[in-house]
């Protein structure tokens, strides 16, 4: 006798392994075609393209340059340093007080700039996205000077760091 709806006793089973191979080879195909270079064109020699014209600066992205003997903004001279160590009078609650007004500064003209872009005032509602620094530093300062920069940046809202390294050939 038949049933509409009850247990045949049959059970369905499904093998996952095809499908996980299919998964692994997709996303290992993805990761491989995935590129961060840009692209670069060769142009004929024939051809004339167009000019572009940018209504709105980018946002200005400040390089930090702590050499052995001086700090750099912009490759503006901010603070000259005494054996490695930020001068007493140029420390204020842990920062660099002329890294900070240097920061200061780009900050404010970033938000004039993101302010004109959207129709406001330098003042309105909207809040800027926090800003980036490029920071290049000698590998012979201490930690404490870039902790000090670092939080110079911060102050002056700028909360993401890229740190400038040697890359070492294996």
């Amino acid at each position: 006798m038949a049933s509409a709806g009850g247990d045949s006793g049959e059970t369905l089973s499904l093998n996952l392994m095809p499908m996980l191979d299919i998964f692994s080879i997709l996303v290992t195909f993805l990761l491989m075609s995935y590129s961060t270079d840009p692209t670069n064109h060769d142009v004929d020699q024939n051809l004339e393209l167009p000019d572009s014209v940018t209504m709105v600066t980018m946002d200005e992205v400040p390089a930090i340059i702590v050499n052995r003997n001086e700090i750099f903004v912009n490759n503006k001279k901010i603070v000259t340093l005494e054996n490695g160590k930020v001068p007493a009078g140029d420390l204020a609650q842990g920062a660099i007080m002329p890294v900070y007004t240097a920061l200061k500064e780009i900050d404010d003209a970033n938000a004039k700039v993101l302010a004109d872009f959207r129709g406001e005032s330098a003042n309105g509602e909207k809040k800027a996205k926090p800003g980036e620094i490029t920071i290049e530093m000698d590998k012979k300062h201490d930690f404490q000077l870039l902790k000090r920069i670092m939080l110079s940046g911060q102050q002056a809202n700028f909360i993401t760091f890229k740190l400038l390294v040697a890359k070492e050939s294996i």
